[in-house]
């Protein structure tokens, strides 16, 4: 069925600007999607926002260097068809005319390609714009594989599911070169260290670790075969794959990425004990009544060598409390679920404080230097974990629906802001 536009009768799948539509509702909003997307067109303008519809695979010519050429130089986005690259473009021109900064926030649900779009508007920003530094501009796009790894995890929805936020500052100067990037990252998905729903994984590096490491380096990290760990052999298709191609592949990028932005040999070597360290964690058991008792003693001197602690002290913080009463220290000691539940918290509390470290590390190494910080001109962008909905949600996914859904409405007050005041300019009432 044609589609009414300006008066002309248009052919499904052509109309690039829904609000240009004559008859726009949900049904024709949807229709029109839906013809696009089978027709490989996967962007579509409804006003000032950009709907981008996951394709689930790839499509030819759609991100190659002739389309950055051609969404650049502040080019008309009614001129050329819908692009993720023409909203970098228009960020870019934007900052360069009217000196202010500029930011673009991606949301939607878990599988909706958030993240690739935001990678992509990364990368087109600084392609058009000159780094102040030479390769500084390769470092601040290597650190996406990084983070990836560490913050990302296979979910029910999603193969490659963003389990953090982030927000992510490109510092620029008065010429409009990059002089640096900041990020800063929201609530990390701690508890799918210990736990992930049937069906998910751990983050990606727990795996990426048993594909990658020498033989050499897991007999210093203590590290045997994959299922033996407690915190990530609950899913049998996922230790199958750590001997594939593919996983082995991505370690060696993620191993190449800490290079390139900077890290050092014995900043590696000490996270990834730290990883160990975790994994060790996990396989550390409690017998005992009234009083609980570590069982595992291999376990629990594995994880203490890792993260550089005696074994005694270590089993002490696990299994007992130290309380403070009028000023003096009493100690409780724990039973068993006290226990288990103290160990699984230890585990999530590291990992999510090697996790900040990362990101500041990041920050140190790609952050702009201290004339740099003189200007305040920015283009940033929101990535943001996606909404989902289980049989069983956690607290911490109910934080990240209620983060989206606080999100979609900051969005839909904002734009339909920006509406009315074009309106008024217009004369419309």
């Amino acid at each position: 069925m044609a589609r009414v536009l300006g008066g002309q009768a248009v052919a499904p799948g052509e109309c690039e600007n829904l609000t240009t539509l004559e008859n726009l509702n949900e049904e024709t909003l949807l229709q029109e999607l839906r013809a696009r997307y089978f027709q490989d067109k996967i962007y579509t303008y409804v006003g000032e926002i950009l709907v981008a519809v996951n394709p689930y695979k790839m499509i030819g010519g759609l991100y190659d260097p002739s389309q950055q050429a051609r969404y650049s130089n502040g080019v008309d986005k009614d001129t050329v068809p819908p692009h993720i690259f023409a909203v970098a473009d228009n960020a870019v021109t934007a900052l360069k005319l009217d000196g202010k900064s500029q930011v673009c926030v991606i949301s939607g649900e878990s599988g909706a390609g958030k993240t690739e779009s935001a990678k992509l508007f990364l990368k087109h920003v600084i392609a058009l714009s000159a780094s102040s530094a030479e390769g500084l501009g390769d470092k601040i796009i290597s650190v996406n594989p990084l983070l990836e790894a560490f913050g990302n995890a296979q979910t029910l929805m999603n193969d490659n599911s963003s389990r953090f936020g982030r927000f992510l500052d490109l510092q620029m100067n008065q010429s409009n070169s990059v002089t640096g990037a900041i990020i800063t990252e929201y609530l990390l998905e701690k508890s799918r260290v210990v736990f992930q729903a049937p069906g998910e994984r751990n983050f990606h590096i727990f795996y990426y670790l048993f594909a990658g490491l020498t033989a050499a380096q897991k007999e210093q990290f203590e590290l045997h075969d994959a299922a033996e760990y407690e915190y990530i052999n609950q899913n049998d298709e996922a230790l199958a794959e750590i001997s594939t191609p593919a996983i082995k592949g991505m370690w060696d990028e993620v191993y190449e990425c800490f290079s390139t932005v900077g890290f050092s040999d014995d900043e590696k070597t000490n996270l990834f004990a730290l990883l160990a360290g975790v994994l060790h964690i996990g396989n550390i058991e409690f017998g005992g009544d009234e009083s609980a008792h570590v069982v595992s003693e291999d376990a629990l001197n594995a994880a203490a060598n890792q993260l550089g602690v005696p074994a005694g002290t270590f089993e002490l913080a696990l299994t007992t409390q130290i309380l403070v009463i009028r000023g003096e220290e009493q100690i409780r000691e724990y039973r068993v679920p006290q226990s288990v539940d103290c160990r699984d918290a230890a585990a999530k509390a590291l990992y999510g404080r090697a996790f900040a470290w990362i990101i500041k590390r990041v920050n140190a190494l790609l952050g702009p230097s201290a004339s740099d910080k003189l200007s305040n001109l920015k283009i940033s962008f929101l990535d943001i974990f996606g909404f989902e909905n289980f049989d069983d949600n956690s607290f911490e996914q109910l934080c990240i629906n209620l983060a989206n859904e606080q999100l979609q409405y900051f969005f839909n007050e904002h734009i339909f802001k920006m509406e009315l005041e074009e309106y008024a300019k217009e004369g419309i009432d």
